[in-house]
């Protein structure tokens, strides 16, 4: 089974996909500095800079297929003059989408032995 740790948000008036894969994953940490579970941990802290959120969502977009140049539009008119904070919870699902997995993913049938004894109701 694939995985593609793709999830979708609400950004700028509707429903988008965001996907960061290892080439969108090491775009961002260059431009922010850091790895991704230092970007989760600066997002839950409250230290988060600009660019953490701004460069989280750019690079999702683009890794779930939006044009580079349409991501830059859309950040500039849906982002870029708006305050930051309502931005913070997106960014963090999105890396956390690439480092654990999207939380709607189907991860298959749980494995282990079936039930063979009767539950406590029933006896």
């Amino acid at each position: 089974m694939s995985r593609s740790a793709e999830i979708r948000l609400a950004f700028a008036g509707e429903e988008r996909a965001f996907r960061l894969s290892i080439g969108r994953l090491r775009a961002l940490q260059e431009k922010t500095d850091c790895g991704p579970m230092e970007l989760v941990h600066r997002f839950a802290a409250g230290t988060w800079r600009v660019d953490d959120v701004r460069e989280t969502i750019h690079q999702g977009l683009i890794g779930a297929g939006m044009a580079a140049s349409d991501a830059v539009k859309l950040l500039r008119s849906d982002f870029d003059d708006l305050p930051l904070g309502q931005f913070v919870g997106t960014a963090q699902a999105i890396v956390l989408a690439a480092v654990v997995g999207a939380g709607d993913e189907d991860l298959g049938e749980p494995k282990g032995e079936a039930q063979t004894s009767p539950s406590p109701e029933a006896s």
